[in-house]
């Protein structure tokens, strides 16, 4: 794995301010106070039936984050979905109007079911 994907459901109110809130910290955190080179794109998903989120977390210059940072990068994220709509919002509104603050937008992505690629055959 080159990068770090996080895939999550949410059922609250206002999911896409929540999901761009959770990426666009997350990164940025590690863009700007980590100084890791690092980029990341913001996906919702429809497989199917389902709607998912899915962000991605990668090294923009080399080609594979260090196991260290993919794990730091998902403790962050968690630590971040589990704070409270309103101090998110309000921690996103106050971080964003920082100088170098990178802003990513949610993309629709549709996808379909591949059987070929799914996880079992790498166990057969």
């Amino acid at each position: 794995m080159k990068g770090v994907e996080i895939a999550f459901q949410t059922n609250k109110d206002g999911e896409n301010d929540i999901v761009t809130a959770l990426g666009n910290l997350t990164g940025n955190y590690f863009k700007n106070e980590e100084n890791m080179d690092i980029t990341w794109r913001i996906f919702h998903v429809t497989l199917d039936k389902e709607k998912y989120y899915r962000v991605l977390y990668k090294g923009e210059k080399i080609s594979e984050l260090h196991p260290e940072n993919r794990k730091k990068i998902k403790e962050k994220f968690d630590q971040l979905s589990r704070t409270d709509y309103n101090a998110l919002m309000a921690q996103y509104e106050k971080e964003s109007r920082k100088q170098g603050f990178e802003k990513i937008g949610i993309k629709e992505l549709t996808e379909e079911y591949d059987l070929w690629q799914d996880p079992l055959w790498n166990y057969i």
